[in-house]
């Protein structure tokens, strides 16, 4: 068990695009795959797994297209100035037999963020507006079936499946009165469709693997005229075990997301295309438990109209089978 364990947390998935919560670096959450399911793992009947990992995501740095601007090359009626996103997320794993397994995720999201309004002047003079909350984000519950191959019972592939639940609210306002934009709220109050699938297969040497995965999320029901646009991701993974109970990980991480649309979007500085790669090392304590941590790092950004990006990223976690 303490080999398929450990291989698991070096496995590189989840899509070329978002998070626990779908979403890339750039915006609010890191795309790391800490899904047991899909990374190679044999699911025995009535095996759990919890994870619980923290995400610290500094957004500080201007971006239209593919190049860092300043805030002087801006001409936004709304100048962005920095989003810092401290987030939670618990998952909870469960597998019925060897072929079926749920997945359960839920973040909690501390967010500040500040803007000016009006940023030259030109009606009322600069405005600044921020906000700080700690609130609970999207949940997402997931189905995993994963295919009997008796040829070769190391190499697995499967497909994923399920629901992004607007358990997050959208209605979150500052110490004025104002409401935040439906980018900076917890939730968007959508609930997304999500269907994907997988494949990991044994690596070059002995105890090493990698895997793949391709998902993608779009809304199937939305509120408050605001409809998140979809995404799409495509993410490949690696594990080598060294010096004991010590694994190095990598993971390419990318992501394509959809602009936003509805009375309440700001579809042109919404939807960007992301890729990054994330080095990392993870440590068994015990054959069941595990803890990792992960560096993301941009390879190649494109955003849509003026937004705010990150240089890089930095998610911790501990999960336990019992």
């Amino acid at each position: 068990m303490y080999k398929r364990l450990a291989s698991a947390l070096g496995a590189f998935a989840l899509a070329f695009s978002a998070e626990g919560a779908l979403a890339s670096c750039g915006s609010a959450f890191c795309v790391l795959n800490t899904s047991w399911a899909t990374q190679g793992v044999g699911h025995e009947a009535g095996t759990s797994r919890l994870d619980l990992h923290f995400e610290f995501v500094d957004q500080k740095n201007l971006h239209s297209g593919t190049k860092k601007i300043s805030a002087q090359d801006d001409t936004e009626e709304i100048l962005e100035q920095r989003t810092i996103n401290r987030n939670w997320v618990a998952t909870y794993d469960y597998a019925f037999n060897n072929n079926w397994a749920i997945s359960a995720s839920l973040p909690v999201v501390s967010r500040s963020h500040s803007h000016v309004v009006d940023p030259n002047g030109l009606d009322t003079g600069p405005t600044p507006e921020s906000w700080n909350f700690n609130k609970v984000g999207d949940a997402k519950l997931l189905g995993y079936y994963r295919f009997d191959n008796e040829k070769n019972p190391l190499v697995g592939y499967g497909l994923t499946f399920g629901l992004k639940l607007p358990t997050g609210s959208y209605k979150v306002a500052n110490g004025d009165g104002a409401v935040a934009e439906r980018m900076l709220q917890p939730g968007t109050g959508s609930t997304d469709a999500v269907v994907g699938g997988y494949y990991s297969a044994p690596g070059f040497e002995p105890d090493a693997n990698w895997f793949a995965q391709v998902l993608y999320q779009a809304p199937v029901s939305t509120k408050d005229e605001y409809k998140p646009g979809s995404q799409f991701q495509v993410n490949v993974g690696y594990r080598h075990p060294f010096a004991g109970d010590w694994q190095a990980l990598l993971q390419l991480n990318g992501m394509i997301k959809g602009k936003d649309s509805g009375a309440n979007a700001e579809p042109d500085v919404s939807g960007s295309r992301t890729l990054f790669v994330s080095p990392g090392l993870a440590y068994s304590i015990t054959h069941d438990v595990q803890l990792y941590s992960f560096v993301q790092l941009p390879l190649y950004r494109f955003y849509n109209g003026v937004q705010l990006a990150v240089d890089w990223s930095v998610v911790a976690g501990v999960t336990a089978r019992f």
